[in-house]
């Protein structure tokens, strides 16, 4: 039967397929679509997040990492925030910000349903859903540009090895400026992944992710007492330091058995080995001394970061 006119129908999937009414299930996640992406051209996770009214951008430590909330629920603000890839833990490494090429959605569970992937976050979490293998002959090449010397190329191509095995090759390489002075990106990426029937009922998946990223670590304009007090395009960074380098490599093996059509088994494993890289003079800003006597020239310091996980 028809709804009527007046009313609002949600319709949403459910990780737990037991044998209950939908209506008596809570639901509560969101997925943005590949279409909903790229209508959006949401080029990073970032930009893909703020599609979702339940997820608020927080502190990403000069652009260096993805962080955000889930329901106001923040996390340790002084670490990335935690994320998944196809239910293996992605989140929380050196990383830099996770680009969206080759995903084909990104769900954002809310609440407690984060749950489902063994999380423990009270606000929610997000899981990326890449492109897999479809066992057909497809692709394109995307190529964007725009202002402040912004270039980016996008590939995403997928082809059949005989009628067991079907391959599929996504990747970017984007070069930036900005408006602020002297901050330049540079950040390159490939995402293959292998799908092979091993018979009727069995298949295994292997994804590889690798990606490198040159970014500038860049925390902002000084403001002193009043806002305006340094021009935006001001960087108060030293440009001679040079980019901050991170490094991303990443493994996922699933292998899927069908015993009959009630029963199957699914079994992954997940490696990631990230590090960031680099030099940056920072200001002092809301530590003992912001300015000088003048109270027009900033305090500086050095640091040099290596960090990385596994």
């Amino acid at each position: 039967m028809d709804a009527p006119s007046d009313s609002i129908l949600v319709t949403s999937r459910r990780a737990y397929r037991g044998e209950f009414d939908p209506l008596e299930t809570p639901a509560a996640d969101q997925v943005l679509g590949e279409n909903l992406l790229r209508n959006a051209n949401a080029l990073d996770l970032n930009q893909a997040l703020d599609l979702s009214a339940a997820v608020a951008r927080q502190n990403n430590f000069g652009g260096l990492w993805n962080s955000f909330s889930v329901r106001g629920f923040q996390g340790d603000i002084n670490l990335p925030s935690s994320f998944l890839v196809n239910g293996f833990n992605a989140g929380r490494g050196f990383g830099g910000p996770r680009d969206l090429s080759g995903i084909e959605a990104v769900e954002v569970l809310k609440g407690p349903r984060s749950a489902v992937y063994g999380r423990g976050e009270p606000g929610g979490t997000v899981n990326l859903i890449t492109k897999r293998p479809e066992f057909d002959t497809s692709g394109y090449v995307q190529l964007q540009g725009g202002s402040f010397d912004f270039f980016r190329g996008d590939v995403d191509l997928q082809t059949t090895l005989g009628d067991a095995v079907d391959v599929h090759v996504a990747g970017f390489y984007e070069d930036a400026g900005s408006f602020r002075l002297s901050v330049d990106t540079q950040r390159f990426g490939i995402y293959p992944s292998i799908t092979a029937r091993l018979g009727e009922n069995t298949s295994v998946n292997y994804e590889l992710e690798y990606t490198e990223q040159d970014i500038p670590f860049d925390r902002g304009v000084v403001f002193a007492d009043e806002f305006g007090f340094s021009p935006r395009r001001t960087f108060i960074g030293e440009p001679g330091d040079g980019p901050i380098e991170t490094e991303v490599l990443g493994h996922q093996l699933e292998l899927q058995h069908e015993f009959s059509s009630n029963w199957s088994i699914l079994a992954g494993l997940g490696y990631r080995d990230t590090s960031l890289r680099g030099n940056a003079t920072e200001h002092n800003f809301g530590g003992r001394q912001t300015c000088f006597i003048d109270g027009q020239t900033i305090s500086r310091f050095f640091r040099f970061r290596n960090f990385d996980s596994e």
